[in-house]
């Protein structure tokens, strides 16, 4: 048991500690450990509350449960794990009883402790409200239509607000930076500033750019909240905690057609290439880039710039695979299916790059 990261969770799950508050078991282990770490009374002291108090409850009202049923899983499980079956005896039903109210009782507790650990761990669009205007007078603009709502700021950022999306903003932008609040979904398009960064809080993110296109997607109730790239370089941190300050924790830089997805429930902040990588800069409708037998190197060569996505590839390897083709204005996904066909070769996105596998040609 680490002593120093010892919490309430951890006890209500020790059968040492259950059958030490319900009948003095194991007194002399317990009772040396409150000596040797005083710091953790209190702590043993409400655990052993809650397990009085679901004994109590359990002799009050035990739930309506299907005792057969739950004891079957119960030692189908101890079965599974290769653990002796011992049968209850008379005398161990009432104990028996108290263990399945506990257990249905502990686990209802734990979820919402669970539940209350995860709402404090969250930051919502009201509280950075709160805070935002101790130094600002903020104008609140809300989406309650079916069609998207252009939010123009004194910058000239030009703002699309999706439905059921709010974002608040000052009248005036600080002279140090720009600063706005969102909850639900907006497209931004970034007047350039090379002194005053533009960021967007929303939940426990902040999106940190100078002058850039991107979306962000972060409604309240949502588990994730996604930073979609267009143009231009965006940076994404974690905030651990409400402040409209630049929070110095360790963030993604994404760049066009990369996302930044943050796990609301697991505080992780990953990168991936988005659902479908569009070229940078359209290709008209009625062009393409056209390669007549060139090496299959100098294809994905044009292809990271016209996608902005890197492509590993053996270049010694495939330098011998002379092909045909051309880049149209789709999905970078259908151009690589294409080529990888015409080279017998595979493909994968990893950290938000693609990867070629094959074998060359001979």
């Amino acid at each position: 048991m680490n002593d120093e990261s010892l919490n309430i969770e951890d006890l209500l799950s020790n059968d040492s500690f259950i059958t030490w508050v319900l009948q003095d078991d194991d007194a002399l282990l317990w009772e040396e450990f409150v000596r040797a770490n005083p710091d953790k009374k209190e702590l043993l002291e409400k655990a052993s509350k809650i397990v009085l108090d679901l004994h109590r409850a359990e002799r009050e009202a035990v739930p309506s449960i299907d005792e057969q049923k739950l004891w079957a899983r119960i030692e189908s499980t101890a079965e599974s794990r290769e653990e002796p079956f011992v049968p209850a005896t008379p005398g161990k039903k009432l104990f028996k009883t108290f263990l399945i109210a506990a257990c249905v009782l502990l686990i209802a507790a734990f979820g919402v402790f669970q539940t209350m650990r995860t709402d404090r761990k969250r930051v919502t669009y009201k509280e950075l409200l709160t805070h935002a205007k101790v130094e600002n007078q903020l104008v609140e603009k809300q989406n309650q239509g079916n069609e998207a709502m252009e939010v123009r700021l004194e910058d000239g950022t030009v703002i699309t607000l999706g439905k059921n999306s709010k974002l608040s903003y000052p009248t005036h932008f600080q002279k140090q930076k720009r600063e706005v609040f969102l909850s639900g979904e907006a497209f931004f398009n970034v007047t350039k500033d090379p002194f005053r960064p533009f960021l967007v809080y929303a939940n426990e993110t902040v999106t940190k750019v100078l002058g850039t296109s991107f979306e962000i997607r972060a409604f309240e109730n949502s588990k994730d909240v996604t930073v979609h790239v267009r143009t231009g370089r965006v940076s994404v941190y974690k905030q651990s905690r409400i402040q409209t300050g630049d929070p110095e924790t360790t963030g993604l830089v994404l760049l066009p057609n990369q996302k930044g997805t943050f796990n609301r429930d697991s505080e992780m902040l990953v990168k991936n290439l988005v659902e479908e990588p569009l070229p940078i800069t359209p290709i008209a409708e009625t062009k393409k880039i056209r390669f007549d037998e060139v090496p299959a190197t100098e294809v994905f060569a044009e292809m990271e710039k016209v996608y902005g996505v890197q492509i590993l590839c053996d270049h010694e390897l495939l330098s011998k695979c002379i092909i045909s083709t051309s880049i149209r204005n789709e999905s970078l996904y259908d151009n690589l299916d294409v080529i990888c066909r015409t080279i017998g070769g595979t493909y994968k996105e990893i950290d938000a790059q693609i990867v070629i596998d094959a074998k060359g040609c001979f």
